[in-house]
């Protein structure tokens, strides 16, 4: 009997310790808030600014990445045809302004002035001979026939020798300002087409827009996608908060850049060093996924509060808990 009674006196005294512990733990911590939440991390869907077809993928879900890393690459041969086309057209125009400032060449000058002599031999002989059939005309010694092909010849060595008069006198004055202005024109539009297949052919390349993790790979190599199409999801893990929320009556005790320590069960004993960034200017009823219909109803204000994430320990989705410090 007195054993028994000894036994139920342990059992009680065990029972009475357990109690008290329990109850010290439950006790509030003076100058905290404490709460509770998930990592979340700021989520980039990286796509293509061109429909086309995916050529090839440089990199995979759960990858390290940096900022202009080289994710994808589209299958890309119109543009790099329409690049060396605009390149060509460029250089052309190029070419034709450079030889309309530079002038008339010596000789192409050379070459009209001969051109022109010849011309005014070829009429100083027309000449002679049509006033020659205008004597044996009136004479009636030639046919009207012979006298009009006579004309037609000298009007035509006449025509040619004024043709050729004109292009000497070009040929010294050059190029006027009117054409070379043109010229101009013509290269800074070849310049524009140049400058828009580079953009293009660019926008063939997906590069990283910020250094993270690829949380999502959205597509295969070979796939077609349209413009904007989300290639990859890119999760900014260096650079973590934990989405809390705060009962009204605690939220002005709660101010932007109050320090905040963080836990998780993942790495028990580890705290990271926080600090409370956003604090929502509405009241919301408490999230759904929080456990009882008693918390479910009470309006709450969401709280991030930003973490230093240790060796990129804090996952998105991590279960957290967080004590925002008072003092």
């Amino acid at each position: 009997m007195k054993k028994r009674l000894i036994v139920v006196g342990i059992v009680l005294l065990i029972g009475l310790v357990i109690l008290m512990v329990k109850q010290s733990g439950n006790k509030p911590e003076e100058g905290v808030i404490k709460v509770s939440g998930n990592a979340e991390v700021t989520e980039v869907n990286a796509g293509f600014k061109l429909a086309g077809k995916i050529e090839k993928l440089f990199t995979d879900e759960g990858m390290k990445i940096n900022e202009g890393d080289k994710l994808a690459v589209l299958d890309s041969p119109e543009i790099e045809y329409q690049l060396e086309q605009s390149k060509a057209f460029l250089s052309e125009a190029q070419i034709r302004l450079a030889e309309l400032k530079a002038g008339t060449r010596p000789q192409e000058i050379v070459q009209a002035r001969a051109q022109l002599n010849s011309a005014g031999a070829e009429l100083e002989k027309a000449k002679k001979d049509y006033e020659r059939a205008e004597r044996l005309f009136k004479n009636n010694a030639i046919s009207t026939q012979q006298m009009e092909l006579e004309k037609k010849v000298y009007d035509v060595s006449l025509s040619r020798h004024k043709t050729t008069a004109e292009a000497l006198s070009l040929a010294k004055e050059g190029p006027r300002i009117e054409e070379i202005k043109a010229a101009e024109s013509r290269v800074r539009q070849a310049e524009s087409a140049v400058s828009i297949a580079e953009e293009r052919m660019k926008d063939t390349v997906l590069v990283a827009p910020l250094a993270g993790v690829v949380l999502r790979k959205n597509v295969e190599a070979g796939e077609v996608v349209s413009a904007g199409m989300p290639v990859f999801t890119i999760g900014d893990i260096e650079n973590p908060w934990v989405k809390v929320y705060i009962k009204e009556d605690k939220l002005g005790l709660v101010k932007l850049n109050q320090k905040a320590e963080v836990t998780t069960d993942s790495y028990p004993g580890r705290k990271y060093e926080g600090i409370v960034t956003y604090i929502s200017s509405e009241a919301e009823f408490t999230p759904k996924n929080v456990q009882t219909q008693e918390e479910r109803v009470k309006l709450v204000f969401g709280v991030k509060v930003s973490v230093k994430n240790i060796n990129d320990e804090l996952k998105p989705g991590m279960p957290a808990d967080v004590k925002i410090l008072l003092k």
